[in-house]
């Protein structure tokens, strides 16, 4: 479950006359991690930070160079904040399957500042890392062995995270999807309309799919011990592009093609 931040409900301290209330670093983040936290969609700004300490906007710029800078320390409070302890006796599997599902948890209620998180320049994953370095002890991967398993669920989770904030609503997709398919062929219709209606469905289980996923990748890792140095093998046969002529071209096309 998602936890509210501790100070969500008390973002802006009492403004009385005289001198301005003293800020620090630290009570300009908690607010910003609140605003983002209550309002996921509105962006956020020196402007309304600076409202919610009882400051002027000027004020916050002797601790933040800039907007961007703000959003990139905020990011990586969040980030850091992400604690999480694996329950006693399970195996390895079920610790780091509970621990992406927290971190997606823990991640989800902040979608515009995911890109900053992906792209932080702090230590702020170091807790993260050395969680993980621990859960994924029991197999004796080696250095380098271990440093790709911890990458691949790091951007697993960071990757699924900004793709699902992004994502177009799937009932949405669907009827934009069935809008063009009306359009196509019978034989188009016969074959992808009763797929999309299943695709609200699938979204649900995306997820759990990718943590099975990535758990078996891991398992094989620490099973053969080796690293592929050859050119990757396509998990998927080249598919046959689409006619300019088909209904379902301007779906799949590439922006300016």
């Amino acid at each position: 479950m998602v936890q509210e931040p501790e100070n969500a409900a008390a973002v802006a301290p009492a403004r009385g006359r005289g001198r301005p209330p003293r800020l620090s670093r630290e009570q300009i983040m908690d607010a910003a991690v609140a605003l983002v936290y209550a309002g996921p969609a509105v962006p956020l700004t020196v402007k309304r930070v600076a409202e919610a300490v009882g400051s002027a906007p000027m004020a916050l710029y002797r601790y933040f160079p800039d907007r961007d800078d703000l959003l990139h320390a905020v990011a990586d409070r969040i980030a850091a904040d992400m604690h999480y302890d694996p329950p006693d006796g399970s195996t390895w599997q079920d610790k780091l399957r509970a621990w992406m599902l927290a971190s997606m948890e823990h991640l989800r209620p902040y979608p515009q500042l995911l890109p900053y998180i992906a792209s932080t320049r702090q230590p702020a994953w170091l807790p993260s890392f050395v969680m993980l370095t621990e859960v994924l002890a029991p197999l004796g991967l080696d250095d380098e062995d271990l440093a790709l398993a911890v990458a691949l669920i790091g951007t697993t989770v960071v990757g699924q995270a900004n793709l699902a904030a992004r994502r177009t609503p799937a009932d949405e997709m669907v009827d934009i999807m069935q809008e063009a398919l009306s359009a196509a062929g019978a034989e188009h219709r016969a074959r992808v309309g009763a797929v999309l209606t299943r695709l609200p469905q699938a979204f649900e289980r995306l997820y759990a799919v990718v943590i099975d996923t990535t758990i078996a990748a891991v398992e094989e890792l620490a099973g053969t011990g080796t690293r592929a140095t050859g050119p990757a093998t396509p998990l998927f046969a080249p598919l046959t592009p689409l006619s300019a002529e088909s209904p379902l071209s301007p779906l799949f096309s590439s922006p300016g093609a």
